[in-house]
């Protein structure tokens, strides 16, 4: 994968997160997609509420519950419940014996506990609640009140497309008034004409109660048996103002603060991408210079095949080129490796050089705790990391390895420190700018002009971004000649199967290029290459690598990256008043101690 590519899947993952951070994912494993109200005042002061709750359930549930507080009021009855679900309405009877699609009443003289056992898993289903709420409205002298809060401050999660809507029994009401408390984002209507009065919120938070506060003249509720000889219409309305106007100054405090920070967010990415530009001029590093166009290369590289792999990858060691280690370590007669005759795909390797028992960790391992002291298998390497205490010592050792190997490319000095220290600060100036980008293009989505003129200033800071990162290599001089070596090399391997071999070089020479070809991930082409230009007769004659890589039943190459992959992976493996908006505070409706959820 290209360097720009990388970065390009780096940006998509943190704007990416930053829209999952934006998204309400509930921890509850339920949401509430919306909640309707339907609040039926009657000329007696009692209300007949309905409340369809949509439910919108990740994983299996066995029901919802919901406290209605009744506290303030007369009381409640004629309790009923439906469910709506795939369309169909179904109601649900009363019952004390908790089975499934039946529901259990508790009533205190506080609060009313419905709880409906309905088994669901993975679906939307609605709730519908319907009862009669007795002793609702009071009828003063000069004014009738219903101060209620209609959802409470008892629901632990979020409430999504909050519709409320209370209908009173007679319309043309000329000194309708009502006020409603709660999150400051919702939006009031009241249609005098036809006696309602309607509230909605896009996002209610969790705790947070909704409250209307209405008022009307008695005649409305003539039959009204909750009265009062006291007026109480001036205080309701000073009150209301006072609430009015404290909320609409919160809310100018908060558009002001938003506003403002606004413009320090499109500020500070003007400045950040201004700096970069700067930095990037003052800052001009060793720039790369471009590659002649790759040629074969005969040259075996003067490296180790473990170490040519690391200057080529730019990355630690992986198990093809541990398997080319061993490879090597069989051609210089340190160890032995035999194909066995116990089990298909089976290698014995046998120690033949105790220095590297003494010099090398992960030869300890693999002879005194794999095998027997003096041998080990690959199949038994390969079930070695499933023990959780001696597949972390493995583990260990084997990046013990890996860091001897990086230390060795190291001494070669093919790393540019300077351009990796700065390839650094551009990705980290990158991933900082597209984190306060993606936030300001959320804040400012609503003004296509700024958004497009950042989005484009964005494209271009990005693109020279990538143009540095690209244009200084982590190769120094030296690493790029060694680098250009390998591909070169390597290219001829890839190759292989276009030229004879034989014009080339005598099995001599190909016999020394097998470890490079495994390191390079290309030992098959290699393997193949050399059987059909070589006849077997010659073949036999390279040694240790005929019997393991030509000639046997298996290749030990494929086996030992296998066994090596496997082990390690088995041990890692082991181990979120008239219409208008709302206004703060709380009228002292009743209410307050309403909530549900699921169970």
């Amino acid at each position: 994968m290209k360097i720009s590519e990388r970065i390009l899947i780096l940006i998509l993952f943190f704007i990416i997160g930053i829209i999952a951070g934006a998204v309400n994912v509930s921890a509850d494993g339920f949401d509430i997609k919306s909640y309707d109200v339907n609040a039926d005042v009657q000329k007696d002061g009692n209300v007949w509420l309905t409340q369809k709750i949509k439910y919108d359930f990740d994983g299996s549930f066995h029901g919802v519950y919901y406290n209605q507080d009744i506290e303030g009021i007369s009381g409640v009855s004629n309790v009923s419940v439906e469910t709506i679900e795939d369309g169909n309405v179904e109601k649900i009877p009363l019952s004390v014996k908790k089975s499934n699609n039946t529901f259990s009443q508790i009533q205190s003289a506080n609060q009313l506990k419905l709880k409906v056992y309905h088994s669901v898993a993975n679906k939307e289903v609605t709730f519908v609640y319907h009862y009669l709420l007795h002793g609702v409205v009071k009828n003063y002298k000069d004014t009738a009140e219903l101060n209620w809060k209609i959802i409470g401050a008892h629901w632990d999660i979020a409430l999504n497309n909050v519709k409320i809507k209370i209908v009173l029994p007679q319309k043309n009401i000329t000194k309708l008034q009502a006020w409603t408390h709660g999150e400051l984002s919702g939006k009031t209507i009241v249609s005098k004409k036809q006696g309602n009065v309607k509230i909605s919120l896009r996002r209610n938070p969790a705790n947070t109660f909704i409250e209307s506060h209405i008022v009307f003249p008695t005649s409305v509720t003539a039959l009204n048996q909750n009265t009062s000889e006291q007026n109480a219409l001036k205080s309701i309305q000073k009150k209301e103002r006072t609430l009015v106007m404290e909320a609409n100054e919160k809310r100018k405090r908060q558009e002001q603060n938003k506003s403002f920070f606004k413009k320090i967010m499109l500020f500070l990415i003007i400045i950040l991408i201004l700096l970069w530009f700067i930095w990037s001029y003052m800052n001009p590093g060793n720039k790369s210079k471009k590659l002649h166009p790759i040629v074969h290369s005969y040259e075996i590289p003067s490296p180790s095949s473990e170490v040519t792999q690391v200057i080529y990858r730019d990355k630690k060691p992986d198990t093809a080129a541990f398997s080319a280690f061993m490879l090597e370590l069989a051609a210089n007669h340190q160890i032995e490796i035999e194909e066995s005759s116990k089990k298909k795909k089976d290698f014995n390797v046998i120690l033949k050089d105790t220095n590297l028992v003494r010099d090398y960790s992960i030869f300890r391992v693999l002879f005194n705790t794999v095998g027997d002291g003096n041998q080990f298998t690959l199949s038994k390497l390969k079930k070695f990391g499933k023990k959780k205490k001696e597949g972390k010592g493995l583990f260990t050792a084997y990046s013990l390895w890996q860091q001897k190997v990086m230390e060795d490319a190291d001494k070669i000095e093919y790393k540019d420190k300077q351009n990796i220290s700065l390839r650094k600060k551009a990705l980290a100036w990158l991933i900082v700018t597209t984190l306060v980008t993606v936030t300001t293009l959320f804040l400012l989505a609503n003004n296509f002009i700024v958004c497009g003129f950042l989005v484009i200033l964005y494209a271009v800071f990005v693109f020279s971004c990538i143009h540095y990162y690209r244009s200084h290599a982590p190769y120094s001089e030296k690493g790029q000649a060694l680098k250009y070596q390998i591909m070169c090399f390597r290219g001829m391997l890839n190759d292989i199967g276009n030229f004879d071999m034989k014009k080339v070089g005598d099995l001599v020479l190909w016999e020394q290029i097998l470890p490079y070809a495994v390191s390079l991930g290309l030992a098959m082409k290699v393997i193949n290459a050399l059987k059909i230009n070589f006849a077997t007769a010659e073949l036999t004659t390279m040694g240790v690598y005929y019997p393991i890589l030509l000639g046997g039943n298996w290749n030990f190459n494929d086996t030992m990256t296998t066994s090596m992959s496997s082990a390690i992976t088995n041990y890692n493996s082991s181990v979120s008043g008239g219409s208008g908006g709302f206004s703060g505070g709380s009228s002292g409706g009743f209410g307050g101690g309403s909530g549900g959820g699921a169970f």
